[in-house]
This record gives structure tokens, C-alpha cells and sequence, in this order.
């Protein structure tokens, strides 16, 4: 029994340690096929003397042949890991996209081509057109595959009016010297809203066998009042003139058709609808593929080309909507939430979380992926080509019916997801921008990009940050000076868009605070004496815009952005800017000081301390004498 001074009673006494397996002699360069087999076969000298058998058909040589085939694939897929985390040797799109985003570079998914389409219909009376109506492209000459075909669908419900499809002019157009006006031989008064899209075009596409593509040009025009009718004749106010001149009657010996004005419009995207369903495992990091891609990037109707798309995707787990996000770092276990990854070839998968990062679909929940298929320039189409209806929908009357669907104009806004080769080439540019906050310095940089509040863009002229330790933590506080001068406060929302924006950007642990910079607000009065030549009032007001503005060229002394936060005003630069007025023959500072009773002069020092976190003000706004004030005295000049 052992002793229980050297082991604790009732416990086994402790396990030594394995001695180390040396690996002495062994090729740990050995990766392919050949190399491990050959390894192993080095070894067997020294591991099985008795081993002399070295016949392909000896099971312990079948077996090491076996090893080696498994090493070789496993060495293969440890070597595409080790080269998929850098960037020069990755050649998955997931792996490169997950690497420059490591430094803020976002891979341009792609855009879905746009257009408006012209929808003539008949009928008595109007009728809802649901978004997601679909028309496709009539295929080329020759070509009879259904692939050949693009498919594009509303992006909106619109209320299709059958008077508006085709409208006759009452006389030649535009009418009004402004070219801003149309005359419709109709009554539309309650059928045209402000702001609806018309487009006007010397042609009829009524008449059979017309090539859509070979009509003359038209042009897009939107009404900016409600219409005024009187005289059998609607005129309509357009919010800017029109191009080109359209006549009412065409000209039958030069074939031109009379021209029209057609309603109807519908902004429609490219991308086909589709629908996949699939049923929860109940197991955690389940993972659905779409048999489908690539899916579509919408852009809100008729931005521009910069605008952010939306992926045009939804996925509904026992009818409830989940939310996309880019990992389940910030997911918890009640969070419905999915990621997307996708090949190189634009298909989508699918992950779901493990019930702890993120939930898991329930064992036989049901899926439902609703997404449209269609990206980038695969989706132009010319002028005229979207004329097939595939799917007519069910109208309330009888007599209403889709008598046509055209697009007057070319579609617009392709644009293909980036290129791997153009992301790696274009990614490390990336960190010449400062797109992380690290120390002060750095907070003034993220944040003079500016944010946009309520569709407006707002950005400071200057800013200063510090940090202050609060107690708790550690606090970054951000004083901006804005090109305005009005407090945040005065924006519903402004300061609360400069956080976010900087909370995106600071490193972990700190609070970011933006507040208004403080101004230290002048008492400047001046003694000018004018020349003989010059008139005394002109000098005056000649010196207050040199300091105070408007100028007409130039910028003002105190404009403004002209002192930073910290720097003093100069006496010596004060003189040079009034010595050099045309007029001014000597100037003479009589007050020189901060504003307010409590600070002394400071004419002898030639110059006015500012604080660190203090910008120099003189508005001389008579309305608030608060933000500095300026008193020029003139002496000598002709009066007048």
C-alpha cells in the first residue's frame, strides 16, 4: 500500500507521460502520393525487419497504397486552406470577399439591368396591376429557345388607366413659349396624378408589323400639376420643357405618323421570379442550396448608378420571415437569422445557426426561399424588345385585357459582380483611406465623409476629438464646427447619424460622443483713416467684407473654417488683411480681446489665446452680438 505522506488517500497513484514519439528520419516534406508511399516504405527496415514482401498484391503494400492516396487528398485539401486565407493565392470568391472586408472593401455584387415599361390596355374602367408582373424579351431572328429570352417584372403596384394608354395631341406640341405644356384632345381631368410619367413619341405602335426598334426616338416627361380641362382639350404642365417638336398630324408623304402620348408606366427590374422549398432538419448549421443563380440586385427605382443594392431574396421559415445577416458573431440563439455564401459561379447557399449563435430551423419546419434570377449585363435590353406577356393576369371585367407591354427606351444599370482578379488588384488601395478610428487624430478623417439626414448631406467643416476617461470606460468626445454655425441640436437626428457613423469605426471599448465646438467669440474695434481719394463709406464696407464677408472673391478673415480649432488670431495678420484694402492709408486696433468684460486686452500681446477645443469667432451679427462683435471707425475720405 502506498504510503499516504507521498499519495493522497484513496486516489490512484498519477499516470507518467508518454515519452514523445520521435519523428527522426521521417520526410515531414512528404505531401503527394509517391513521396508518402515511399516514406512509409523507408520506415519499414527499421519498424518490421521481418518484412521483406514488397509484391503489389501483399495486402500490408495494398494498404500503405491506400494510406498514401488518403494522405495525398488530405495534404491537397490542407494546402487550398493554407492558401485560401491570403489573398494573392485565394480562388474562392467567399475566401476573397471574407479577406477584403477584413479592411473595409466591399466586393461590388452586381446590378440588375432597370427600365420603364409602356402598358396599353382596354376597358371601361381602371384596374390594379400588382408588382411582380412579368414580360419577357421577344428572342432574335432565329432563335427559338425559351433561354433566349430576358425576363423582367414591376417593381410596384400600378393602377393601369385605359384612357391613358394612347392620347391623341389637340395641337402641335409643345406648346407655350417654355415648351412645357401638353394639350390631349381627352378630358383626363382625375386620371393623371402630379408626378405621373408620360412619354410622348412621333409614332403610332398601334399599326400591325411595326419593328419596334426602328421607331423615331421619343422622350420621357412627367407632369408637374394637377391637369386643367376646358374646351375638349386637358393641358398638362411637364416639369421641364420637352426636346424635340411632335406634330399632331404627322407628315403621310414623308411616312411620319402622327404623334402620341402614352401613360401607363411601370418601373420594372431584370429578374425572373422563382421558388424553392425545403424542410427543417432539426440539426444545428443546416444549410440549403438553390438549384438556381445568380440572384438579382435590385436598385431603388430609377437611382443612379452609385445607389446600394437590395438582394433580391426572402426566405420564410413556417410562414415567419428570417433576416439575412453577414455572420452569427452578434446572433443569439432566439435570433432568426441566416447568412448567404456563395460559389464562384454565383450559386447561393444557405446557413442557418446551431441553436446557440443563432437559431435552427424546427425538425420538419417548413422553407420557403422566395428570389429572382437575373443579374448584371445579361439583362440589357434594346428599345422595344420587352413585348411578351408570360403570365396575363385575371382583370376584374371581361372587356379589360393587356392589349401591349413595349419599352420605349434601352434598359440601363447592368453591371456584372466584380471580378476576383479586379478585387485582389483593387483591395490594398484600400488602406491608403483611414477607415478605422485608432487614436484621435483619426476620428476628425472617418468622420469629414459626413452623413445624410433626412436626404440632405452633412458633413463638418472641422472637427477635434479627445479622450476622457468617464469612470467606467474610456470616452472619445468629437466637437465638429459646421459650415452653418447651428448647433446639432437644430437637425432632428444629426448628432445620432455622426455617432453611428463613427461607431462603425472606432476600435472595441470606447463611447463615442459628438457634441457642438465651442467658439471664442472676438471684441475687434479698428481705427481706419481713408485716403483724400476715396469715399469713407466704401472703405468701411470694403474692410468689414474683407473680415466679416461677403466677399466677392476671396475668402473673409473670419469666414467660417478659417481658424482651426486651437489657433490664435494675430494682431500682425488683422493689419495685413485691412493695410491691403485699397482706400486705407494706416489702421489702428483699439480693441483686441475676447468678448466679454472679464477679459483684458490684448493688443500689447498681438495675439488672442484660443483654447484647444475653442474655435475664434467675429460674426458681428447684429441679431446675436454673442457670437463676436466688430466696430470700424473711419477717419478722414470724402463723405457721400
Amino acid at each position: 500500500m502506498a504510503d499516504c505522506l507521498t499519495v493522497d488517500c484513496g486516489r490512484e497513484p498519477p499516470t507518467p507521460t508518454p515519452t514523445p514519439r520521435s519523428y527522426a528520419g521521417v520526410d515531414l516534406m512528404a505531401h503527394d502520393y509517391d513521396s508518402l508511399l515511399r516514406a512509409m516504405l523507408d520506415q519499414l527496415p527499421q519498424l518490421a525487419p521481418e518484412w521483406l514482401d514488397r509484391n503489389e498484391a501483399d495486402l500490408g503494400v495494398v494498404l500503405m497504397e491506400l494510406l498514401a492516396f488518403a494522405g495525398d487528398q488530405m495534404s491537397y485539401l490542407q494546402d487550398r486552406v493554407a492558401l485560401e486565407g491570403f489573398l494573392r493565392t485565394a480562388t474562392q470568391r467567399e475566401s476573397v470577399r471574407k479577406l477584403t472586408r477584413m479592411i473595409d472593401y466591399t466586393m461590388d455584387p452586381g446590378r440588375s439591368a432597370e427600365t420603364l415599361l409602356l402598358i396599353e390596355a382596354d376597358g371601361a374602367a381602371p384596374f390594379l396591376l400588382s408588382a411582380g408582373f412579368a414580360v419577357g424579351s421577344v428572342p432574335a431572328k432565329g432563335v427559338e429557345t425559351a433561354d433566349a429570352s430576358v425576363v423582367y417584372e414591376t417593381s410596384e403596384d400600378i393602377v393601369v388607366v385605359p384612357a391613358l394608354s394612347r392620347m391623341a395631341l389637340a395641337a402641335d406640341a409643345p406648346s407655350g413659349a417654355d415648351r412645357k405644356q401638353l394639350r390631349i384632345a381627352a378630358d383626363l381631368t382625375g386620371l393623371i396624378a402630379t408626378g405621373a410619367r408620360l412619354y410622348i413619341q412621333q409614332a403610332d405602335t398601334a399599326q400591325p408589323r411595326v419593328d419596334p426598334a426602328r421607331l423615331p426616338n421619343g422622350e420621357w416627361c412627367r407632369v408637374a400639376a394637377p391637369p386643367t380641362f376646358a374646351a375638349g382639350v386637358t393641358t398638362l404642365q411637364l416639369t421641364a420643357p420637352l426636346n424635340g417638336d411632335y406634330s399632331r398630324t404627322g407628315d403621310a408623304a414623308r411616312g411620319v405618323a402622327p404623334a402620341h402620348v402614352y401613360g401607363n408606366a411601370a418601373h420594372a427590374t431584370h429578374g425572373a421570379s422563382q421558388e424553392e422549398r425545403a424542410t427543417g432538419s432539426g440539426a444545428p448549421n443546416q444549410t440549403v442550396e438553390l438549384s438556381l443563380a445568380p440572384i438579382a440586385q435590385i436598385a431603388p427605382p430609377l437611382s443612379d448608378a452609385d445607389a446600394a443594392t437590395t438582394q433580391a431574396l426572402k426566405v420564410r421559415v413556417d410562414g415567419r420571415e428570417w433576416s439575412e445577416v453577414e455572420d452569427f458573431i452578434d446572433s443569439e440563439a432566439a435570433d432568426f437569422h441566416y447568412r448567404v455564401s456563395r460559389n464562384n459561379d454565383g450559386y447561393v447557399v444557405l446557413h442557418f445557426g446551431d441553436g446557440v449563435r443563432g437559431a435552427m430551423p424546427p425538425e420538419g419546419a417548413a422553407i420557403v426561399v422566395d428570389y429572382r434570377v437575373g443579374l448584371g449585363n445579361a439583362g440589357h435590353a434594346a428599345p422595344g424588345t420587352l413585348q411578351s406577356v408570360l403570365a396575363t393576369p385575371a382583370l376584374p371585367l371581361p372587356s379589360q385585357k393587356i392589349v401591349r407591354v413595349r419599352n420605349p427606351v434601352a434598359a440601363s444599370g447592368a453591371r456584372d459582380p466584380e471580378s476576383l482578379a479586379h478585387a485582389k488588384l483593387m483591395a490594398p488601395y484600400r488602406l491608403r483611406t483611414i477607415a478605422r478610428a485608432v487614436v484621435p487624430d483619426d476620428y476628425p478623417v472617418c468622420l469629414a465623409e459626413g452623413v445624410r439626414v433626412a436626404g440632405a448631406h452633412y458633413a463638418p467643416l472641422q472637427s477635434v476629438a479627445r479622450l476622457r476617461n468617464t469612470g467606467s470606460w474610456n470616452t472619445v468626445f468629437v466637437s465638429v464646427d459646421m459650415p452653418d454655425r447651428r448647433p446639432l441640436s437644430a437637425t432632428p437626428g444629426l448628432r445620432a447619424a455622426f455617432e453611428r457613423l463613427l461607431d462603425g469605426k472606432k476600435m472595441a471599448g470606447l463611447d463615442v460622443r459628438v457634441e457642438d465646438a465651442r467658439y471664442c467669440s472676438l471684441h475687434i474695434a479698428l481705427k481706419v483713416e481713408v485716403g483724400a481719394g476715396h469715399f469713407a463709406r466704401d472703405v468701411r464696407g470694403a474692410v468689414e467684407r474683407a473680415l466679416i464677408g461677403p466677399s466677392q472673391s476671396g475668402t473673409p478673415f473670419f469666414a467660417p473654417g478659417r481658424f482651426a480649432f486651437g489657433q490664435p488670431v494675430y494682431l500682425s495678420d488683422l493689419y495685413a488683411v485691412v493695410a491691403a484694402i485699397e482706400g486705407v492709408e494706416s489702421v489702428a486696433v483699439t480693441r483686441f480681446k475676447r468678448l466679454g468684460d472679464r477679459y483684458p486686452d490684448n493688443e500689447a500681446d498681438g495675439m488672442i489665446p484660443v483654447g484647444a477645443l475653442e474655435v475664434a469667432r467675429c460674426d458681428n451679427d447684429p441679431v446675436a452680438t454673442d457670437n463676436g462683435v466688430l466696430y470700424v471707425r473711419t477717419v478722414g475720405g470724402k463723405e457721400g
